[in-house]
């Protein structure tokens, strides 16, 4: 099915599922079965959401939001125009109530997002992880393209922050602070480059002494760039929540090798890119600034730590 201007992502309160494999919560008797298989879903050029399964269902209601875009319709294709158009990166639920031949109540939930077809080329270029309030922890972005990062996510293995639409060029700079909100605003560097301001609000700070940062193009989509540290050398990711992100990493060519050694780390030594933004998805790009050497929100100055 062809999708211009959208794409969606199926995801259920328990189990997920990918065309063809048709699993389905049974919110009634608590049961899950295969029984109608989901065909496939998506969105055309026109705006119109279209579903189906391998046997008839009725549909007895859709829901885009909170409005009724469907209501008591048999059969086994379905299509219902989506009642607004979706800017990039602006994410919309879809909510389905149907029944099948067996008279056995579903729900399918999916999240329609707004495509990005400008997506700007981005890295990680220096992070904080044993903040404290005067310090927070913060992840940088260093933009190599210009272009509008409107449905990037930056997550690490606890939470991912959606980025939102921002006219970004080669050269600026996106400051997140991860869990603790700052007052900061834009502000503008030398030569016109910007830096941007930007609150994650997670619930819970940066995994220290030992996590993963993760740049997607959107939401579950291809790693874009990614950075890993930790204290165990070649023992770090070998099972877990995050050898999970580090396989995806590996696979995408965006990491290669051993994760970055976090032992030196507090919370004014931080790990920050080599300058320049070299990047060749290793360790080797990166390095731990000296003391209050951090240079979050301007360009990167190799002043690393030399030891006591």
């Amino acid at each position: 099915m062809k999708k211009i201007s959208l794409f969606v992502l199926l995801s259920l309160a328990i189990v997920s599922c990918t065309p063809g494999e048709g699993i389905i919560e049974d919110t009634t008797g608590s049961l899950v079965k295969t029984p109608p298989s989901l065909l496939s879903w998506g969105v055309d050029e026109d705006s119109v959401f279209h579903i189906s399964f391998s046997e008839s269902v009725e549909i007895k209601e859709m829901l885009a939001d909170e409005y009724i875009i469907m209501k008591n319709q048999l059969g086994s294709s379905f299509e219902a125009p989506l009642p607004f158009f979706l800017s990039p990166g602006e994410k919309v639920g879809i909510k389905i109530t149907l029944s099948g031949m067996n008279g056995n109540k579903e729900r399918l939930y999916f999240s329609i997002i707004g495509k990005n077809n400008n997506i700007p080329h981005i890295i990680i270029n220096e992070v904080s992880v044993k903040g404290t309030q005067s310090n927070p922890d913060r992840i940088e972005l260093y933009v190599l393209t210009s272009g509008d990062t409107a449905g990037v996510v930056v997550s690490d293995d606890k939470y991912s922050y959606s980025l939102p639409s921002i006219k970004v060029n080669q050269g600026d700079i996106i400051l997140i602070y991860w869990d603790k909100k700052t007052t900061k605003e834009d502000w503008e560097r030398k030569r016109g480059k910007m830096t941007y301001v930007l609150n994650a609000q997670s619930p819970s700070t940066l995994s220290g002494p030992e996590g993963a940062v993760i740049i997607r193009k959107e939401e579950k989509g291809e790693v874009m760039d990614a950075f890993f540290y930790s204290e165990k050398g070649e023992d770090a990711f070998k099972d877990g929540d995050k050898s999970t992100l580090y396989d995806d990493a590996i696979l995408s060519g965006q990491w290669e090798g051993e994760a970055m050694d976090s032992s030196l780390i507090t919370s004014s030594r931080v790990m920050a890119r080599m300058p320049g933004a070299i990047d060749t998805d290793t360790s080797d790009d990166f390095f731990v600034t000296a003391p209050r050497r951090s240079t979050f929100g301007e360009e990167n100055e190799y002043v690393p730590y030399q030891g006591v």
